[in-house]
């Protein structure tokens, strides 16, 4: 039979909490977009200053959004599993957490920049398939 990982309480109440905030904020979203198409349409069936596909495009975008989505909420689930099983692993093996957290956030901080500038020059599909072997990789060597 399947056993849970044993996780630090912390990190098991910051999953949860961190996934209850993002709930309220999807379903405070949903409730301002709800209102906002009820009583904020202009004479064209739009909200003021909203840019949407219209006629047979919005059919197509909308399948590309859910298609999207959904790989997107897969990909995030397991790097916050992923998270917290290498924080166990790395604890068993004596390494400063909090350095190697630090600086993961801090070089994210600092090349985020010239790594933005990089996927507007070389375009986003190219971008997301490097980081894509790059993760492969790195993923391999742990």
């Amino acid at each position: 039979m399947l056993t849970p990982p044993e996780w630090p309480a912390w990190a098991l109440y910051t999953f949860v909490g961190v996934a209850a905030f993002t709930l309220c904020i999807g379903l405070v979203q949903f409730l301002r977009d709800s209102h906002r198409h009820q009583h904020g349409k202009n004479g064209n069936g739009h909200c003021h200053g909203e840019i949407r596909p219209s006629g047979s495009a919005e059919p197509e975008f909308r399948a590309f959004q859910r298609r999207y989505l959904s790989v997107y909420a897969i990909i995030m689930m397991a790097d916050w599993f992923q998270g917290t099983n290498m924080y166990t692993l790395y604890m068993e093996y004596g390494v400063n957490i909090s350095a190697l957290f630090l600086s993961g956030f801090l070089s994210g901080a600092i090349f985020a920049g010239p790594i933005g500038i990089y996927i507007d020059k070389h375009g986003r599909k190219l971008s997301c398939v490097v980081y894509l072997v790059l993760e492969i990789i790195i993923n391999i060597c742990e």
